[in-house]
C-alpha cells in the first residue's frame, strides 16, 4: 500500500507516518518542510525516507499535484492554516478542494481529512465555516472519504502540546489566572497518537465511505477545573477567577498581548476563547464507545507536570518557521501549519 500524508513531519503527519511506515506502508510526503519539527517518534532512518519522499504540493497545477499524488491508495490530509483572517481560510478550503479533486483524478481510493469539532457552514468563526467548507468539498469530490474532528491535541511533551504548556507558562508566573464566562465551558482534547491511529485505522478501510468520527479524549472538563488541575499539578499559587461578564473574551484576549511582544508568538488566536465559550470544543458524538479508550489528559498533566510551562514554546517558530522551506511563503501572508 502507498499513502500521501500532509506534512508527514510536522505534528500529527509525523505520528501517523510513524504508524504507517511500522506496518510497511509507502509514504509520500506532501510538505514544503525540508527538516521535521521534531525527530521522535520517528528514527533518523525514517526521516531521512520522509525527507527523500517529500513533493511540495502544487495547489494551483491541477495535473501536476494529480501526478504527485499517483500510485496512492490513500490521501491523509491534515493541512490548515493558522493565524489567518477569513480571506486565509478560502485559501486553505480552495487548497484542501484542489488536493481533493486532484486525489479523485489520480485514482487514490479513500481520503481522510481532519476537521474540527462541531463544523457548521455559516458558523461566524472563519476557521469553523472553513473547515465545514472543506467537508462538504470532500463529501462531494466522488472518492470514498472519512473525517475526523479534533478541537485540540497534545502530544507526548510539553514541546509538541503548545496550548496547555503555554497555559502552564502563564500559570507559573501570573498571581491571577483569568477563565472566560463562568468556567464551565468545556474542552475535549486528544492525545497525538490516538489521533493518528484513527486517521489511520480509517484509511485502511478503504472500501468504506462516509464516516465522521470525534477525535476526543475521554476528558471534558470544564475550564475551571482544567486549569485548576493544571495549577495544582504544577505546585503553582495562581487564584483560577472566572469573570463571568465583566470581562469579554476579546478583553483577555487583549490582555494577553504583553506576551506577544516577550515571545514574538500569539499566545491566542482572535476566535480561540470564542470557540470554547460557544460550545464548538467537545466531541459531536460523546456516545462514541472509542473515546473511553484513549489517553487520559488529566494523566498526562501529572505525567508532565515538572516540565509543563517551565519554557515558553512559540507556535509560530515550531510550526511555521523551523527548518527551511522549499518554497517560503512571502512575509505577509500564512504559512501552513501542516504541509
Amino acid at each position: 500500500m502507498r499513502v500521501a500524508i500532509t506534512g508527514a513531519l510536522s505534528y500529527t503527519g509525523r505520528y501517523l507516518a510513524k504508524d504507517a511506515l511500522g506496518l510497511g506502508i509507502e509514504v509520500v510526503n506532501l510538505s514544503r518542510r525540508l527538516l521535521p519539527i521534531a525527530v521522535d517518534p520517528l528514527t533518523t532512518d525514517e526521516v531521512g525516507e520522509l525527507t527523500r519522499s517529500r513533493v511540495a504540493p502544487a495547489f494551483k497545477d491541477a495535473k501536476l499535484l494529480a501526478a504527485q499524488l499517483e500510485g496512492c491508495d490513500v490521501l491523509f490530509c491534515t493541512y490548515w492554516t493558522r493565524f489567518a483572517g477569513a480571506s486565509q481560510h478560502d485559501v486553505a478550503v480552495a487548497n484542501c478542494g484542489a488536493l481533493f479533486d486532484a486525489a479523485k483524478a489520480a485514482g487514490v481510493q479513500k481520503i481522510v481529512f481532519s476537521s474540527h469539532t462541531r463544523a457548521k457552514i455559516g458558523s461566524p468563526y472563519p476557521y469553523i465555516d472553513g473547515k465545514a467548507r472543506a467537508n462538504e468539498r470532500l463529501r462531494s469530490c466522488g472518492v470514498n472519504y472519512a473525517i475526523v474532528r479534533p478541537c485540540g491535541i497534545f502530544g507526548d511533551a510539553p514541546s509538541e502540546s503548545v496550548l496547555l504548556n503555554n497555559a502552564a507558562w502563564v500559570v507559573r508566573r501570573v498571581p491571577v489566572f483569568l477563565v472566560p464566562g463562568d468556567g464551565s465551558h468545556r474542552f475535549q482534547p486528544i492525545h497525538v497518537r490516538d489521533m493518528a491511529r484513527l486517521m489511520l485505522d480509517l484509511g485502511l478501510s478503504v472500501d468504506t465511505s462516509g464516516e465522521e468520527r470525534d477525535a476526543c479524549g475521554p476528558e471534558a472538563p470544564t475550564t475551571l477545573d482544567l486549569f485548576t488541575k493544571l495549577r495544582d499539578a504544577l505546585g503553582a499559587f495562581a487564584a483560577i477567577v472566572p469573570v463571568g461578564n465583566l470581562v469579554s473574551t476579546k478583553a483577555i484576549t487583549a490582555l494577553t498581548r504583553p506576551i506577544n511582544l516577550i515571545t514574538g508568538d500569539i499566545l491566542l488566536d482572535a476566535d480561540d476563547l470564542d470557540l470554547l465559550c460557544a460550545g464548538l470544543t467537545t466531541a459531536d458524538d460523546p456516545s462514541d464507545p472509542a473515546i473511553p479508550h484513549r489517553r487520559s489528559l488529566f494523566s498526562w498533566i501529572d505525567e508532565h507536570s515538572h516540565h509543563l510551562g517551565t519554557r515558553y514554546v512559540s507556535s509560530i517558530e515550531r510550526y511555521y518557521y523551523t527548518g527551511p522551506l522549499a518554497d517560503p511563503p512571502p512575509p505577509s501572508s500564512s504559512s501552513a501549519a501542516n504541509v
